[in-house]
C-alpha cells in the first residue's frame, strides 16, 4: 500500500467514524480530510459502474475499474461476482486463491457454493471433493458421496452409509441425490426403520404430502399405519375412528396416536380428554410418550383456561416440570390466589428454577401474602438486586432505589482501532454506506463467530460509534456484557422519539423501550409476521393510524416510522383506560385480544402481566416495562422507582373496559 493510501486510509476512516483516537496534529487540514471523504465516496461509485460493468459483460471496462479499486474494501465482491458469473473449471488457480483468501468470510462460502455447482455440472469430481466442506447443502452433500463412488474402488458400503443422514428428513430432496439414493438402496441399507422413521418425521411437522411416496416402500400390511399417520397429520380427529387402530402393530399404533393427542388436545380439548381414557387396551405409552402427553396436556388446558387444567398440572411432579409446565402451575395457582401451594412448591423445585428470578419473586410475594412479612422483606431484597423486571418490582415493593449500573464498555484504544482495521470491519462499514445492510451483517456475524471474544468486545463498541444500535445490542448480549447500559439502551432518534411523544401525549421512555424492543432500533427491520420499520408496524395499523394506504418504504423512514407508533401507542392507551401497560400487551397482541384477557374481578397488576396466556405477550410487557425503568431511570438521573411503584398497587379490571 502506497503511503499516499496510508494517508488516505487514516484520514478518511477518522472522519468516516471507523477512527477514533487520532491526534489532530495527523491531520494535515480540514481540506485534506473533505478531500479524503470524497476520495472514498469516488471508490463507492466507481464500485457501482464495476459491478455494472460486470452484468453487463463489458469486461475490459470492469477489468479497468477493478484495478482502480484495489484498495477499495468492496474489491473481493467484485471478484466474487466475476467468479460467480464467469469462472469455468480452467479458472481453477483463481478460485482456489480467493477461496484460501476470504475463508472466513461470508464470500468464502457464497463463491464456494456456486463453484460447487459449476463442478457438479462438469461432473470435475476429483476438484469437487478437494473443495467441497461439510456440510454444504444437500444436493452437494449428495454429489459428495456420489463423487466418492465414482473416484474410489473397495468396500463402498462406508461411503454409503452417510447417505442415512441425508435420508433422515420430513422433506422432499433434489433429484441431485436419486443416484445415491438408489445406490444405498441396492446395497440393502433402506430398511423398513428407516422408511417409517422418515414417514415419522414428514407426518410431525415435515411434509406430510411426502407420506403416500413413502409408503410405496413399507411392506404391505403396514401400509395402513402410514395412511392413519397422514390422516391424523390432516386432521388429529381422526384419531377417534378406533377401527384404524388393529393392534398388529402396537407400538407404532402408539406412537401415531401420541402424536395425535398432542394435536388434538390444542384444538378440541373435550374431545382429546375423552379418548384418552378409552383408548383400545394395546396403546401403551411408555414413560416418555406419557410424560410429554401429560405436560402437553396442562399447558394446553391451562392456556385455553379449561377447568381440566389443574387436574393435568397436578399430575406433574416438581422434578418434571419444564419451564413452561411451571409458568401454567404458578399461573394457576395465581388466579386462585393460592399462595400456600406456591411456598410449598419453591423449596422442592431444581436448583435452576428455584433460583430464577420469577420463583423467588412469587415466593416472596406467597411469604408476604400469608403473613411472613419479615422472611419475605429478605426474599424481596435478594431480587432487588437484580436489574430486570422482577428486579424492579421487588425493589418498588420495599421502596427501595433501583440497583442500575450506568457503565458504557471501555477498551484500549489501540485494541479498538487494531479491529476496525481488520478486512471484515471495513467491509461491514461500506456496505452500510451503500445501504446493504444484509451483506454488512453477514459481514459482522461471520467477525462474530471467528474473533476472540476480547475483539468481539471491540465490535460491539465499534458498531455503537457507528450508530449500528441493533449489532451492538446484539453483540454485547451474545458477550454477556450486560453492564454495559450505555450501549445497550442507546437513546437512538432521540429528536424524533421526543418530538413524536410529546405530540402524542405519551412518556417518550416508553416510545423508547418500544423501539428497543420491537427492532433493537434498525430502521429497516422486519417480522415473519409482516411488521415493519423500528417500531414494528404492520401495514394494516399504519393504514388505520393514517387513514391512507401506507407504503412498506415509507414505514422504514425512521421519523414516520416513529410518529405513526407513538399515535398509535396513544390511541391505545386511550381506548384501554388510559393504562399503559394494557396498551403495551395490545401493541404486541391487538386490543380486541387485551379485552378477551381482563379479569371480571379487579386484580393486581403484577398477577394480572403473569396471566397472559401469550407467552410472546407476557415477556414482552415485562421487557418493555424494564426497559422503560432504565431509560426513565438513565434520562433523568433517577434510581426511584417510580415506574414500579406506579405498577405494584394498581389493579387491572375489565369491567368499565369492554368495548
Amino acid at each position: 500500500m502506497s503511503k499516499w493510501y496510508q494517508h488516505f486510509c487514516t484520514v478518511v476512516l477518522c472522519t468516516s467514524g471507523l477512527v477514533s483516537g487520532i491526534h489532530a496534529n495527523e491531520l494535515s487540514t480540514t481540506q485534506a480530510a473533505d478531500s479524503a471523504i470524497d476520495v472514498r465516496q469516488h471508490q463507492r461509485d466507481l464500485f457501482l459502474d464495476a459491478e455494472e460493468a460486470l452484468k453487463r459483460r463489458q469486461l475490459d471496462e470492469y477489468a479497468r475499474l477493478n484495478q482502480a479499486l484495489k484498495d477499495y474494501p468492496l474489491q473481493p465482491y467484485l471478484e466474487a461476482d466475476y467468479i460467480r458469473l464467469l469462472a469455468t473449471p480452467e479458472d481453477d488457480d483463481r478460485v482456489l486463491e480467493f477461496l484460501s483468501q476470504h475463508h472466513l468470510s461470508p464470500l468464502g462460502w457464497q463463491v464456494r457454493s456456486v463453484w460447487l455447482d459449476k463442478l457438479m455440472d462438469g461432473h470435475h469430481y476429483e476438484q469437487f471433493l478437494r473443495d467441497y466442506e461439510h456440510p454444504g447443502s444437500t444436493r452437494h452433500q449428495c454429489f459428495s458421496i456420489y463423487a466418492q463412488l465414482a473416484t474410489g474402488s473397495g468396500d463402498t458400503k462406508p461411503v454409503l452409509r452417510r447417505v442415512n443422514d441425508i435420508w433422515l428428513t420430513g422433506e422432499s430432496l433434489p433429484k441431485d441425490c436419486d443416484p445415491v439414493l438408489e445406490a444405498w438402496t441396492n446395497a440393502g441399507m433402506r430398511t423398513t426403520d428407516m422408511v417409517w422413521q422418515r414417514i415419522a418425521l414428514a407426518a410431525e411437522g415435515g411434509k406430510h404430502t411426502l407420506i403416500p411416496y413413502l409408503q410405496k416402500m413399507l411392506p404391505t400390511p403396514m401400509h395402513y399405519l402410514s395412511e392413519h399417520y397422514h390422516r391424523v397429520r390432516r386432521n388429529p380427529s381422526s384419531l377417534n375412528e378406533l377401527k384404524y387402530l388393529t393392534g398388529d402393530y402396537p407400538e407404532l399404533e402408539t406412537q401415531i396416536v401420541a402424536y395425535g393427542l398432542g394435536r388434538l388436545i390444542w384444538r378440541d380439548p373435550d374431545i382429546a380428554l375423552k379418548l384418552i381414557d378409552n383408548l383400545p387396551a394395546h396403546i401403551n405409552f411408555s414413560a416418555d410418550q406419557y410424560l410429554k402427553l401429560r405436560q402437553t396436556f396442562a399447558v394446553a388446558l391451562s392456556v385455553k383456561g379449561h377447568e381440566q387444567a389443574g387436574r393435568w398440572l397436578a399430575r406433574i411432579d416438581a422434578t418434571e416440570h419444564t419451564d413452561v409446565t411451571l409458568h401454567w402451575q404458578l399461573a394457576e395457582w395465581l388466579r386462585q390466589g393460592a399462595w400456600t401451594q406456591i411456598m410449598g412448591l419453591v423449596p422442592r423445585l431444581p436448583d435452576t428454577q428455584r433460583e430464577s428470578e420469577q420463583w423467588q419473586y412469587w415466593f416472596a410475594r406467597s411469604l408476604e401474602a400469608l403473613g411472613f412479612v419479615p422472611v419475605s422483606k429478605q426474599v424481596f431484597e435478594r431480587v432487588a438486586q437484580q436489574r430486570s423486571y422482577y428486579g424492579f418490582l421487588a425493589a418498588a415493593k420495599l421502596k427501595q432505589p433501583l440497583t442500575l449500573s450506568r457503565n458504557g464498555l471501555e477498551l484500549p484504544a489501540e485494541q479498538v482501532n487494531r479491529v476496525r482495521q481488520l478486512p471484515g470491519v471495513q467491509r461491514a462499514y461500506e456496505l452500510r454506506a451503500l445501504d446493504r445492510n444484509l451483506a454488512a451483517r453477514r459481514e459482522w456475524n461471520a467477525l462474530l463467530e471467528h474473533l476472540p471474544p476480547n475483539d468481539q468486545r471491540a465490535l460491539a463498541v465499534i458498531a455503537s460509534e457507528w450508530g449500528w444500535h441493533d449489532q451492538a445490542i446484539y453483540t454485547l448480549g451474545l458477550l454477556g456484557e450486560y453492564d454495559a447500559i450505555a450501549q445497550r439502551f442507546p437513546t437512538a432518534y432521540m429528536e424524533e422519539h421526543q418530538e413524536f411523544s410529546n405530540a402524542a401525549n405519551i412518556d417518550v421512555n416508553w416510545a423508547l423501550a418500544v423501539s428497543r424492543r420491537e427492532s433493537a432500533f434498525r430502521n429497516d427491520a422486519r417480522s415473519h409476521a409482516g411488521a415493519y420499520g423500528l417500531m414494528q408496524l404492520l401495514p394494516s395499523t399504519a393504514n388505520l393510524v393514517e387513514r391512507r394506504d401506507v407504503s412498506v418504504h415509507e414505514l422504514f423512514n425512521p421519523s414516520y416510522n416513529i410518529r405513526l407508533g407513538t399515535r398509535y401507542l396513544a390511541d391505545l392507551q386511550r381506548r384501554l383506560g388510559n393504562n399503559w401497560i394494557l396498551a403495551t400487551a395490545a401493541y404486541n397482541a391487538g386490543i380486541y385480544r387485551v379485552y378477551d384477557w381482563l379479569p371480571a374481578q379487579p386484580m393486581e397488576a403484577d398477577r394480572w402481566i403473569e396471566l397472559i396466556p401469550y407467552v410472546e405477550t407476557r415477556n414482552y410487557v415485562k421487557n418493555v416495562l424494564a426497559y422503560q425503568q432504565i431509560y426513565r431511570s438513565l434520562r433523568e438521573n433517577e434510581l426511584q422507582p417510580e415506574l414500579f411503584g406506579e405498577l405494584v398497587p394498581m389493579q387491572i379490571s375489565g369491567s368499565q373496559l369492554k368495548p
